[in-house]
């Protein structure tokens, strides 16, 4: 049998009377299907209407159909997989013009008994290639916008991609009654883009699994008695179009999943923005529905969309004049002729935008573009009933921020700027803001401020954040919902579980990430109820064998326990004991420093430049000085890494524990000493520079015996030192260099700008050559038409 005829025969097998089966082939999120759809319904009136969707959402079915329901909605089921993955959550996202949400009123309408037929979304054919990293959709259309199939017939028919494909040959047809034309020509489209598919991928992705539950529910549909409407995606039509006898047992659930009926977007549906179900910027295609109830011309539509396009742009500070809305819809409609449309659709009205809207050469994504697109893309956000029975954590999670002023009433993204150190009501806000981050919700960034968390700007005064509440936070509070009934006992639940994850994956003992994790835990509000968590940091330094993670911590610890603001420590909170262990912990592990190897050489140096900081610090809240004063002091000569020894020294001279020129002398040794080893003649001056860099001017004499060295050195002994010299002097930033240059300059005699050796005399010759070029440079643009463009008009 030919192609031709194996589509004609699909056609009239689609629908058929004397079974009482009527398979309709549907695009998901069409509105041109969801009319069809309802006009089908409404003659054949249907006993049974069976919708592609996870079997296990059928109590969800009521919910869908309550007046209070305002799509867009989506249902997400959160699965636990029987694996190692954890759990992972997929949306099945509904809009007003979605053909399974239309197939449910109008079955509803009618008095329909209306069924959900696909497998359930906890089997490994529904999960597909989840990694349990990310939410995925459930409604996967990849094919209908990449296949084989598709490009070779977007190309023969001049258009761009599957997207224009699928507008172009049906979305053109919406509000036509005839719905056995129309579905017998989606019918085919979709039995060619399966022809095009290797079985071997369709095995792959579980959707021969998937038609086997749905062929089950038809055929038990049909025993019950028809007429039966089965709407499915229309890659799945040809499969229940044959005999339905001697279905095989389809697999069983390995694991588990709730389900729930959430709000959900326009910015989620977009499926530029990484969802592979439906079509992109639904804001258009709500509108198209919307007009078409409304009789309105496609037209009619073009105008009122680059109106209020428009008066977007202006109110956000673009401008965009009458006449250049006029020549977007002039071309736009001039498109849509050329191109065999009775109207602009939505590519003729992107390529009239950039048409009238971008001067000169266009990018691949110019401004104006990216704007129009957002705009078609909508912000509209849906509702669900009080019914719908949302976990208690995201009710908590709504009050709280209904509470700080924050609106969620749409997806749309808004700015808030906190004054965290002088009003309490602005840093409660920004302590339950860092408390949905704690927890890894998408709701909340943090734009500009001070980061406590990295310790980078932290006298700052305020912070700017910006929010959205979107299907993916609500999803996400929802998959966080077995932490906790409220967000503060989330936070803690979500602490402590990430903590264990430390433990398996054998980092126990990674005190600089379980400190950080205090700190967000601070900045988060929980106060004393981190005393739990406080207690078993404790317990982990004072077990602790690394003297640079110990230096961290204890740094960090020092941080917190000054700080005032939005990291003030509750009096209840005992974290001045584990500032003691710490402490204490670090004193002991001073007399390993001799022991230092190379390969951990960097980090401990790093560690002992923290030192000073710490040292300055310690007494101000109650420390001993005198413990690490005594430990630093007494493994100083014991020390036979030069790069330590450096390091440690410069930290005794800053402590006062040691004179300067004993340290002088040390250089002096080290440079001037047989050494074998190049990196060790400049090691004590490394391991100075790293750690108290000012010293190389303030300690008398120790800049005269490095200038004195390198002076008395001969050029190969310089060439072999000069690596090892760029990597000690590189610890300076540009203000100390200067400082150096200057005292180098003082110790010559000279003027520091007399160490710099520049020439800027210009010869007669020179200048003269320099004018024939720059006339020779006019003659040329002027040739060539580009002197207005260069100069932008202004006369030179």
């Amino acid at each position: 049998m030919t192609d031709r005829a194996t589509f004609a025969a699909l056609r009239s097998d689609l629908f058929q009377p004397d079974r009482g089966l009527y398979v309709v082939p549907v695009r998901h999120h069409s509105p041109a299907c969801a009319w069809a759809l309802r006009a089908l319904i409404a003659e054949v009136k249907p006993a049974h209407v069976l919708i592609e969707a996870p079997g296990d959402f059928a109590p969800q079915i009521p919910l869908l159909l309550d007046p209070d329901t305002k799509p867009p909605v989506a249902l997400v089921s959160l699965v636990d997989d029987a694996g190692d993955r954890g759990r992972v959550a997929g949306y099945y996202p509904l809009c007003d013009h979605s053909p399974e949400y239309v197939a449910l009123q109008a079955g509803a309408a009618i008095g329909a008994e209306m069924q959900f037929i696909d497998a359930p979304a906890a089997t490994k054919a529904m999960r597909g290639q989840l990694d349990g990293t990310a939410p995925v959709s459930l409604l996967d259309e990849q094919r209908f916008d990449s296949s084989d199939y598709v490009t070779a017939l977007a190309r023969a028919t001049g258009c761009r991609d599957g997207f224009e494909l699928w507008d172009h040959l049906f979305e053109t047809r919406l509000g036509q009654t005839d719905w056995q034309l129309f579905f017998g020509d989606v019918g085919v489209y979709c039995a060619g883009i399966r022809a095009a598919t290797p079985q071997t991928q369709i095995d792959a992705t579980g959707d021969t699994i998937r038609e086997v539950y749905m062929a089950r529910a038809v055929k038990k549909a049909l025993a019950a008695g028809g007429p039966v409407v089965v709407v499915v995606g229309g890659f799945h039509a040809p499969a229940l179009l044959g005999d339905l006898d001697d279905l095989p047992t389809p697999e069983k659930p390995k694991g588990t999943a709730e389900c729930y009926l959430i709000r959900y977007g326009f910015r989620a549906l977009d499926a530029l923005n990484g969802y592979a179900a439906g079509l992109p910027q639904p804001g258009y295609y709500q509108a198209l529905w919307d007009r078409a109830h409304a009789e309105e011309t496609p037209y009619d539509l073009g105008i009122d969309l680059l109106t209020d396009f428009a008066t977007r742009m202006r109110s956000e500070g673009h401008d965009l004049s009458l006449p250049a809305q006029a020549e977007a819809m002039r071309v736009a409609e001039g498109l849509a002729a050329l191109r065999g449309r009775s109207g602009a659709m939505r590519h003729d009205l992107i390529d009239g935008v950039r048409a009238a809207l971008i001067k000169g050469e266009t990018a691949a994504q110019d401004i104006w573009t990216t704007r129009f697109q957002a705009f078609l893309c909508g912000d509209r956000l849906g509702d669900v009933p009080a019914s719908a029975g949302s976990p208690p954590l995201v009710e908590d999670v709504r009050r709280r921020a209904r509470a700080h002023r924050l609106d969620i009433s749409d997806s749309a993204q808004r700015t808030r700027k906190l004054d965290i150190r002088r009003k309490d009501t602005h840093l409660a806000t920004s302590q339950f803001l860092h408390a949905m981050g704690l927890i890894g919700s998408p709701f909340a960034s943090r734009t500009a401020g001070p980061d406590y968390v990295s310790g980078v700007q932290t006298t700052l005064l305020f912070e700017h954040w910006q929010y959205a509440w979107s299907p993916q936070t609500e999803g996400h509070l929802i998959n966080q919902a077995v932490l906790g009934d409220d967000l503060p006992t989330a936070c803690l639940a979500f602490m402590h579980r990430e903590r264990a994850a430390l433990i398996a994956q054998g980092h126990a003992r990674d005190l600089p990430k379980l400190v950080d994790m205090l700190v967000r835990g601070l900045l988060a509000g929980l106060g004393a109820e981190l005393g739990p968590f406080v207690v078993q940091l404790g317990s982990d330094i004072q077990n602790h064998g690394t003297f640079a993670s110990v230096t961290v911590a204890l740094r960090r610890l020092l941080f917190v326990m000054q700080s005032s603001g939005p990291l003030a420590v509750a009096e209840a909170l005992d974290l001045r004991g584990v500032l003691g262990a710490a402490y204490g912990r670090l004193v002991y592990l001073c007399d390993d420093l001799p022991n230092t190897s190379d390969e951990n050489t960097q980090e401990r140096l790093d560690a002992l430049r923290m030192m000073n900081e710490i040292l300055r610090d310690c007494a101000a809240i109650g420390l001993d000085r005198s413990l690490l004063d005594a430990a630093i002091d007494r493994v100083a000569l014991a020390t036979t890494n030069p790069v330590i020894l450096g390091a440690i020294l410069a930290v005794c001279v800053q402590a006062g524990t040691r004179p300067a020129a004993e340290l002088v002398q040390v250089m002096e040794g080290k440079l001037t000493g047989v050494s074998l080893d190049t990196a060790d003649q400049i090691g004590v001056l490394r391991g100075i520079l790293h750690t108290s860099p000012s010293l190389l001017w303030h300690a008398d004499g120790l800049l005269a015996v490095v200038d004195a060295f390198i002076r008395g050195i001969d050029e190969a002994h310089f060439l072999d030192l000069l690596p090892h010299l760029r990597l000690a002097f590189t610890q300076l930033n540009p203000r100390e260099t200067d400082r150096v240059a200057h005292e180098l300059a003082a110790l010559m005699g000279v003027q520091a700008g007399g160490l710099i050796s520049h020439d800027t005399q210009v010869s007669d010759a020179d200048l003269a050559e320099g004018l024939r070029v720059e006339k020779a440079l006019h003659a040329s643009l002027a040739t060539d038409g580009l002197t207005e463009w260069i100069t932008g008009g202004v006369a030179s």
